[in-house]
């Protein structure tokens, strides 16, 4: 039965050439699937039944000109479309990975350049840390100052001048101004720390061949 279905198999092919030879038209309708038995079939239509199978169709030298894919259910369609996208996502982290490590090769000549630009960035943060820090001892200490004025008021039992409750309001103010800007300094500085450890550590895997 195998044998009789090989030769049928080889007419086909051997007549096929003849059957597409009477033009483009008609060689557009030459397809080509699978049935139930995983046996190869060709035909000028494609049965019913095989309708929502994967099918190709053929040129007369044999050659696959044209796929229709079987249609996909909703899960396979989500599917699809999520491994596009995370083929997109990786492909674009992979562009902004490339350039970042051309820019790594072409600022830094050595790690040591890289130690030395880091030690250099944490060196301004932290002298703008310490401005900082003095500036706020120095209204923290001016808002004490005003604090026990306005108790002297308020022990002899006089009404707080409207300028003292200004002045006090403002340093307050100042004071968490100055606060939130040593608490980003301070992220900052760990931050610049944090980034050459990585730039470093990617530093010395893209030269360990060299």
């Amino acid at each position: 039965m195998k044998h009789s279905h090989r030769h049928l198999l080889l007419s086909s092919l051997i007549l096929l050439p003849a059957l597409l030879s009477g033009g483009e038209s008609l060689a557009e309708r030459i397809f080509k699937w699978v049935d139930e038995n995983g046996e190869i079939q060709y035909g000028d239509r494609v049965p019913p039944q095989y309708a929502s199978k994967e099918r190709s169709v053929i040129d007369d030298q044999g050659r696959t000109v044209k796929v229709y894919e079987a249609p996909k259910s909703p899960e396979e369609k989500a599917e699809a479309q999520a491994l596009m996208k995370q083929k997109a996502e990786s492909k674009k982290l992979n562009q902004q990975q490339a350039v970042r490590d051309h820019s790594l090769l072409s600022t830094y000549s050595s790690e040591e350049d890289m130690l030395q630009a880091r030690d250099g960035k944490v060196a301004s943060v932290e002298t703008l840390i310490q401005l900082t820090n003095s500036r706020l001892e120095s209204m923290q200490k001016r808002l004490n100052e005003l604090t026990n004025d306005a108790a002297e008021f308020e022990r002899s039992g006089k009404k707080l001048p409207d300028g003292l409750v200004n002045q006090m309001k403002n340093i307050k103010e100042q004071i968490q101004h100055n606060e939130g800007f040593l608490k980003a300094k301070q992220d900052e500085k760990e931050e610049i720390a944090s980034k050459f450890d990585e730039d470093i550590k990617r530093y010395r895997e893209l030269t360990s061949g060299r």
